[in-house]
């Protein structure tokens, strides 16, 4: 195969990726969870995926919610929706729901699922410090 024909293949399959990318940036978003609040449904580390801006939001999902203290977004599920159109959340680890309610402005997106790395880099830590923690140095070799 000459070198053009090469060449011309991988630009087709760059704009392709590129074209996908454009679709897919402005519709859905990830974020990493920082904190245990919603343990065991997420963990810290675990790569969220989301989507922008919902059409409507219904209990027990997952959203991403702006807050002032949090400038990355606040990810809680949806315990009540309530009549004036506001929406209640609260953490899975928390005891009670969040003092605020949100209006659906304040919802920059819905969850669609997770990659558990936050389980994997833990499941990995833990078996670091088990290891440091029972294999004599003196067993190791260099």
């Amino acid at each position: 195969m000459s070198r053009w024909v090469r060449l011309l293949r991988q630009a087709c399959v760059a704009a392709a990726v590129l074209a996908a990318l454009a679709w897919v940036a402005p519709r859905y978003g990830v974020i990493f969870v920082g904190g245990w609040s919603m343990a065991p449904a997420y963990v810290p580390g675990d790569l969220v995926v989301y989507t922008r801006r919902p059409d409507f939001v219904t209990e027990r999902n997952v959203v991403l919610r702006t807050s002032a203290g949090a400038p990355r977004g606040v990810l809680h599920r949806v315990v009540a929706v309530l009549v004036d159109g506001t929406i209640r959340t609260k953490g899975d680890a928390n005891a009670t729901a969040d003092i605020e309610s949100v209006t659906s402005e304040q919802i920059a997106g819905v969850a669609l699922g997770a990659l558990p790395t936050g389980r994997a880099v833990h499941a990995l830590a833990a078996g670091a410090r088990w290891c440091y923690n029972h294999v004599p140095i003196a067993n190791m070799r260099l």
